[in-house]
């Protein structure tokens, strides 16, 4: 069994890198959530994020340069303003926790620039 432990802090949205376990038929089920602030509580974003070119090839624009292909963004929130207490753990199981991870990336984003949260998937 695989697991990715991850020590999050600062309230920048953050890829968490599940493409790091080697076996690409792995399959992530279960998703632990600490909040380790010593007095604060944490409001979290988990989302799933990928880009789609939507131009099958660039395009010669005036003056003879190469335009950069198009791309479209989607986000899709597994969690969205979720608050979790200082001290406290929230688990998410296969239920909540099923994508392709080929297809997408997960990020997080927490709440504040001193938050700090642990997270541990299997």
């Amino acid at each position: 069994m695989a697991y990715i432990y991850k020590n999050i802090t600062g309230d920048t949205a953050t890829n968490i890198d599940i493409n790091s376990i080697d076996n690409n038929n792995y399959k992530f089920s279960n998703m632990s959530l600490c909040n380790v602030h010593a007095t604060d509580s944490v409001t979290i974003d988990l989302y799933l994020y990928k880009t789609e070119r939507t131009d099958s090839r660039s395009k010669r624009g005036e003056g003879g340069d190469w335009n950069d292909l198009e791309s479209t963004e989607y986000s899709y929130y597994i969690l969205n303003n979720v608050v979790i207490p200082n001290g406290a753990t929230l688990l998410l199981d296969s239920s909540y926790f099923k994508f392709d991870r080929h297809e997408y990336d997960l990020y997080i984003k927490l709440s504040a620039g001193d938050s700090a949260v642990d997270i541990i998937l299997n």
